[in-house]
């Protein structure tokens, strides 16, 4: 087959540094009218052999590798492998990758392998992973939430990168039901050990929405597209620059309306708390209006278990559920933080947002200190001021809450 495909470099900046710590290699072609065009699909073509396919894939890797001496020692070139060629390996003993690496003049160590998909051989892919780390390259997991993405698999090959798939970062970022999914990946990497790569980044939005979920590194045209060769590392650090100090503003604004948010939950489960210490245990909620947002209140001791009934908020009337009487709900975090913590009797903790199984709505739940017996808790709905879709990012605000408080 006489196919010319030519390397193209994306840039891959650090988010914190705001310096271009790597370059994701991309194949390249011309089509029929020379125009330079995507070559991705050439290597999923069912009408290419395999072993067409293959030399096709080594020989972008060949030239990409090339520049390795080109870069500053803490850069990077990262290279897709699929797990689709670990069947043509007579031996893990030799890799291609790494002779074109040695070929090429450069280190491994400035070599990210990303294994693009997970469906092979645990086993071997465990094992040839294993390889290129004790060879000096570094893994990263590509499209990370999309296809057979599994944690088992993540856990066993310890990438030092993942990076997230990009249509979850734009559905996450639009307000989507990725947006959650996305910020437990971010969590995910942080317990694992390994950096999130946000790629797909085009638009403020996207890359405050990345930066909401912990990314480490953004790849996307917002920055750069990909081009014939590396650009200077420094070149996009000034844009960094003034899109942190942007995002730290939105911050925090978003900050201060979350505690004056805070303190009208506080001001509202305060009055709620009087109104029920000053009945003398015979509550009677009829002359008390709770604002729309008090989904439910109910009552524990202090540890945890539930002595009353959850009084549910419906349309302005409270309705008696008798259901939960007894419950355990210590192993709660917002509950044991707040016995934790001193001076209870004026501590407000919040948990983080989550889908109430009941009304399936998002909900948070506050815990304060009835009295030194007793904890109330109140399930709140109105959590869509806190996550406006129309704002142009997304923080944790179920994190901030608890900070706050």
């Amino acid at each position: 087959m006489d196919l010319k495909l030519i390397p193209h470099y994306q840039p891959i900046i650090e988010t914190a540094s705001g310096r271009i710590r790597g370059y994701e290699a991309l194949a390249r072609m011309r089509d029929m009218t020379g125009k330079v065009v995507s070559a991705g699909g050439l290597f999923t073509d069912p009408t290419l052999a395999a072993t067409e396919r293959r030399e096709l894939d080594r020989q972008i890797r060949r030239q990409a590798l090339a520049i390795l001496p080109e870069l500053p020692d803490d850069s990077f070139i990262s290279i897709n492998i699929s797990p689709e060629w670990l069947n043509h390996l007579d031996s893990l003993d030799h890799l291609p990758t790494l002779e074109m690496i040695l070929q090429s003049g450069g280190r491994p160590e400035q070599v990210v392998i990303e294994i693009t998909e997970l469906a092979a051989d645990l086993d071997r892919l465990q094992r040839l992973v294993e390889r290129y780390r004790s060879a000096g390259m570094r893994i990263a997991i590509d499209d990370f939430g999309s296809g057979f993405s599994q944690l088992d698999r993540v856990a066993a090959l310890q990438p030092d990168i993942i990076k997230l798939d990009m249509q979850l970062l734009k559905n996450g970022a639009s307000g989507g039901d990725s947006t959650t999914i996305v910020q437990m990946i971010g969590e995910l990497g942080n317990r694992l050990g390994a950096s999130l790569l946000c790629e797909g980044v085009e638009t403020e939005q996207e890359l405050f929405f990345a930066l909401s979920c912990n990314a480490s590194y953004l790849q996307g045209y917002l920055f750069e597209r990909a081009l014939p060769n590396p650009i200077p590392a420094d070149s996009k650090r000034a844009m960094m620059a003034r899109l942190l100090d942007h995002h730290l503003d939105l911050a925090l604004e978003s900050t201060s309306r979350l505690h004056w948010r805070r303190e009208r939950i506080q001001a509202e489960l305060i009055a709620l708390r009087e109104l029920l210490l000053s009945r003398d245990k015979q509550v009677s909620l009829t002359d008390y209006i709770a604002t729309p947002n008090l989904l439910r209140f109910y009552i524990c001791d202090r540890r945890g278990r539930q002595i009353s009934p959850n009084y549910e908020n419906h349309n302005g009337h409270w309705l008696i559920d008798n259901r939960h009487l007894g419950y355990n709900w210590s192993w709660r975090p917002y509950f044991f933080q707040l016995l934790g913590q001193p001076e209870q009797s004026r501590r407000l903790v919040t948990s983080s947002p989550y889908l109430d199984i009941h009304s399936r709505q998002r909900c948070l739940t506050s815990a304060l200190a009835l009295d030194d017996d007793r904890i109330l808790l109140a399930d709140l709905h109105d959590v869509d001021e806190l996550l406006d879709p129309a704002a142009p990012y997304r923080l944790n605000y179920g994190q901030l809450l608890s900070e706050i408080a």
